[in-house]
């Protein structure tokens, strides 16, 4: 480890209130709402800032502090946790975007590339953080990685609103900012934060005891599997296209697609079949993704429960004392 690591715990914990990221959400909501509809009333240039900021952090920090309030998370650097989340929103986000704007225009498998580019940026983050604290319980990676992947939701759903602003700003302005945003709110836990805290975890449990980070297979398979998951999620939108086209009768084009344009002008069907197998597809990578997180952090729960019980026996006859009958030897009664 570096000279410059720091202890990542705290002497004493936080107050925890498990269910503190409810008022979060309902409070941020609240305030959102009324933001907006005081936007549209009085169209306040101003107010639009608020409106996008607003709507795009809500639901990525709700995430973070529905982690933070998790049993034995109480404890983690509350420094480090905002240093992650600003790194992964800002470092994260405009680093990626630079990688893709000029190795994406030549690149075959736009969509693999851009799961690529964007999870190998997040994963350097997470690593920068893991290099600059002592602990390395595999559930604190996962918040760690949750957090970088909190602040990279967070600043592209913020550029997405504002590209719906720039967009339409003869067209009901307002109403596209909260379309885009309250679509990005919805899905925010099931990307970015879910695929970062994967990797976090993964990194975190194959340290070495010394604490010092190395490379496993099963962190390599849970990079691929993410970047996957990541790939997938985007070309959801191209094969739903491609898909609906079969069922209405267009013909069956079996590939990787590269684009997120339709082909004409869908009708009201062609639409209304596209909303239903794009949903599918989304629910059902999801559900992959949430489904991987629950099983590792009640993996990593369970092995971090038996190595203080195991602990916990060793320490045992420590504790008590030593036993008197083993150190008089053999019994010399007749």
């Amino acid at each position: 480890m570096t000279d410059q690591a720091v202890q990542v715990t705290v002497d004493s914990s936080r107050p925890v209130h498990r269910y503190t990221f409810v008022w979060v959400l309902v409070l941020g909501s609240f305030i959102w709402i009324v933001g907006a509809v005081i936007t549209a009333v009085t169209a306040d240039d101003i107010l639009v800032p608020t409106l996008i900021l607003m709507g795009s952090f809500l639901v990525p920090i709700t995430m973070v502090v529905f982690a933070l309030t998790r049993e034995g998370e109480d404890q983690l650097s509350e420094d480090w946790l905002m240093l992650s989340f600003i790194l992964g929103g800002s470092v994260g986000v405009v680093f990626a975007a630079l990688v893709e704007t000029y190795l994406l225009p030549t690149a075959e498998g736009t969509f693999i590339m851009v799961g690529l580019i964007e999870e190998t940026t997040k994963a350097l983050l997470v690593i920068f953080v893991a290099r600059k604290v002592t602990t390395r319980r595999p559930r604190d990676g996962m918040v760690f990685g949750a957090t970088v992947g909190a602040g990279f939701a967070a600043f592209e759903s913020a550029g997405y609103a504002l590209s719906a602003l720039i967009q339409h700003q003869q067209n009901h302005p307002v109403l596209n900012i909260l379309q885009t945003e309250i679509n990005r709110a919805v899905l925010a836990p099931f990307g970015h934060i879910t695929w970062t805290a994967l990797f976090g975890g993964a990194l975190f449990a194959a340290s070495r005891p010394d604490g010092r980070l190395r490379v496993t297979w099963n962190l390599v398979w849970t990079c691929l599997g993410i970047v996957t998951l990541h790939a997938l999620w985007d070309q959801s939108y191209g094969w739903a296209i491609l898909i609906t086209q079969g069922l209405n009768g267009s013909g069956w084009s079996l590939e990787w697609p590269n684009t997120e344009a339709w082909i004409g002008s869908p009708n009201h069907h062609d639409l209304v079949v596209f909303q239903v197998v794009y949903a599918a597809l989304l629910i059902v990578n999801a559900t992959v993704g949430a489904s991987w997180v629950f099983r590792r952090w009640h993996h990593y729960k369970a092995l971090a429960a038996a190595r203080e019980a195991a602990a916990a026996v060793a320490a045992a006859p420590t504790a008590d004392g030593p036993d008197p009958d083993a150190s008089t030897g053999p019994s010399h009664r007749r």
